[in-house]
């Protein structure tokens, strides 16, 4: 914890550039090495299904690693598929959304059975694998219209290490709250997961709105939308991967079609591949492990995680 907080002080310490100052697609590939492959592929496959917010912390370990992220800095010579500048922000922002393809891939070998089960049963036009496969997507789809129409203002006004302490911080009361007056699940159903309905699938999705400021936790405001539904840790949980899945790999193959053949000329091969399976080991461990503990203990541990973590990095920022 007071790593992390005392690393904030590379906040001050970044270089400062000018207005349309420029840099190679050769200068960028070189910030993108081994070390920070590993770094980034670590942090995002341990906290992209915790509820602690994998956004929020890969904005504090690109701090601490001093990654240069000016949205005024842009790549000489490389456009998107609209013809915009590629700037140093989208490039950090955008080459975590690489990584995360492995994290999405954990989640995918972990639940193996289910998905292929659900598949199968669509393929057969089976009601109840129609009736997941709804729920999934209604509840994929507010976060992905909001994100889609505001994508460009988030990232301009809620990616700060201020936003994402203040998130964290109120996340850790919301969790203590919602342990204490949320039900036990009370349904009779010997699988949950397969028995949500369209009704739990839209409080879920609503609730995943709120993971679109960083900080929040996509995997909370599910998990918390899935025990608001009524449902129990366990299914609540599972079925917060199974949006994760569709949820993620949407903004992965959008992001990475969005680049066009720059996505080639600015990230290198080896350390990207490096960082994307360190984040498919990791991050199956934790889903694995995260399924089991939340059963059995709940939420709480995370809840004041995040207070601790969150109130540290401010009192910090108070202090500077």
């Amino acid at each position: 914890m007071l790593r992390f907080a005392c690393g904030l002080w590379l906040l001050s310490s970044l270089p400062a550039f000018a207005a349309g100052e420029t840099r190679t697609p050769e200068e960028v590939r070189a910030d993108l090495t081994y070390g920070r492959a590993l770094v980034t592929g670590t942090v995002e496959g341990i906290t992209e299904y915790l509820p602690v917010s994998s956004t929020g912390h890969m904005i504090i370990s690109d701090r601490l690693l001093g990654v240069l992220k000016d949205p005024h800095v842009t790549v000489s010579g490389l456009v998107d598929r609209k013809g915009r500048a590629i700037s140093l922000e989208r490039v950090a922002d955008d080459y975590i959304v690489i990584i995360q393809l492995g994290a999405i891939l954990a989640v995918f070998v972990a639940f193996f059975s289910r998905i292929r089960t659900l598949l199968s049963g669509l393929c057969r036009g089976e009601r109840r694998s129609l009736d997941l496969a709804t729920a999934i997507i209604v509840a994929f789809i507010p976060a992905a219209l909001l994100g889609f129409l505001f994508k460009d203002a988030i990232a301009a006004y809620l990616f700060s290490v201020e936003v994402v302490a203040v998130a964290l911080l109120v996340g850790g009361l919301v969790i203590l709250i919602a342990e204490r007056v949320l039900p036990k699940s009370v349904t009779h159903e010997s699988d949950e997961v397969a028995a949500i309905g369209w009704r739990a699938a839209l409080t879920i999705g609503l609730c995943q709105c709120f993971a679109l400021i960083p900080g929040t936790s996509r995997s909370l405001a599910t998990i918390l939308g899935g025990r608001m539904a009524g449902l129990s840790h366990a299914a609540a949980t599972e079925f917060s991967f199974l949006v994760g899945l569709l949820t993620l790999s949407a903004a992965s193959v959008y992001k990475m079609w969005a680049l066009g053949p720059a996505l080639t000329q600015i990230y290198p091969a080896g350390p990207a591949s490096v960082g994307l399976l360190v984040a498919a080991a990791t991050a199956f461990v934790s889903v694995k492990w995260l399924v089991g503990y939340v059963s059995r203990n709940g939420l709480g541990v995370f809840a004041w995680y995040r207070i601790a973590l969150g109130g540290t990095i401010l009192a910090f920022l108070a202090l500077k």
